[in-house]
């Protein structure tokens, strides 16, 4: 009579335990980028939703300022990167003999210079002999400058101010500057339910060029050691990332609340739903080199604005397992 009233104990327990309390969990730090950074859209949809769990991992997410992100990362004190560009934190890094890989691309490029809808910058070539302000440091704005280029803008004609990225939305507020150049969630933020303000197109050209159906920026870098030590773990990150994704594509309310209650309000739900129903949040998951030539690309405009100094070993970018 002991025994059975212990096994009906034991049902009873097992029953009623979290699906995820039976699975043995690996715990990984994940420095990120703070609000608005677009690497920090996943991260809280991930916890919320338990995705890292339930593929055997406990995320630790680590808001850090670029500054420190990008320095930790380099150094080695960060091994595991959830801001991760292709450029400057894998290709420009080594370059200067720092060994890390891009894993995967959650976010393809987007970016805009937004102007006064009613002013007289229509293309990107009337910005010549106009101020525009811009976050020098980030690659957003290097690729903005090569796409410039491309469209024949002489940037030796645009005068430049240098902004922290919290600062381009009032820039762009305050009208002392004749544009600003920014990406998202800033634009819809400024743009959201007015007709003060518009962006200018920049990458649509892109596809039409080049033909990839990618355009690699944003996701996940890890450092090569870390790589090559723990192939099972980056799969389990992959399909908890591809989990995030696919619930933010396909319950934007929802995802918009998430996100929002996240940012303590700085990014409001219905601006947030706005951002993931149009096509300009980007969301495009894939391993770091399934799209090669689209890599190649990335980095040839690098070395045309003269932010890469060599091409780079196509080894930078994940295959996948």
């Amino acid at each position: 009579m002991k025994n059975f009233k212990k096994n009906i104990w034991l049902i009873f327990v097992v029953a009623f335990l979290s699906p995820f309390d039976s699975v043995a969990q690996v715990k990984l730090d994940l420095p990120v980028f703070p609000v608005p950074s677009l690497s920090a859209f996943t991260p809280p949809v991930i916890k919320a939703m338990g995705f890292d769990k339930m593929n055997g991992l406990d995320l630790n997410v680590q808001t850090k300022p670029a500054g420190t992100y990008r320095t930790d990362f380099a150094a080695g004190t960060s091994m595991l990167g959830g801001s991760g560009t292709l450029l400057a934190d894998v290709a420009k890094l080594n370059e200067k003999g720092v060994e890390t890989v891009f894993l995967f691309n959650v976010f393809d490029f987007w970016g805009t210079v937004v102007v006064k809808a009613d002013g007289p910058i229509k293309t990107l070539k009337h910005l010549e002999g106009r101020t525009i302000a811009a976050a020098l440091p980030t690659t957003n704005y290097a690729l903005f400058r090569y796409f410039a280029t491309r469209a024949g803008v002489d940037l030796s004609k645009v005068e430049v101010q240098s902004s922290p990225v919290p600062g381009l939305v009032p820039m762009a507020v305050l009208g002392r500057v004749d544009g600003v150049q920014m990406w998202e969630p800033a634009h819809t933020v400024i743009t959201y339910e007015n007709n003060k303000f518009r962006g200018l197109d920049i990458v649509s050209n892109w596809k039409k060029e080049t033909g990839f159906p990618a355009l690699p920026y944003l996701g996940v870098a890890a450092h090569k050691d870390w790589v090559e030590a723990n192939g099972d773990l980056i799969l389990k990150l992959y399909k908890t990332y591809k989990a995030a994704t696919n619930f933010i594509l396909q319950n934007p309310e929802k995802a918009a609340k998430i996100i929002s209650d996240s940012s303590k309000g700085k990014l409001k739900k219905n601006v947030l739903i706005s951002l993931i129903k149009s096509d300009r949040l980007g969301i495009n998951m894939y391993w770091g080199n399934k799209y090669p030539d689209a890599n190649k690309a990335v980095f040839k405009a690098a070395m045309e604005i003269k932010y890469l100094k060599k091409m780079p070993s196509s080894k930078i970018a994940y295959s996948g397992p």
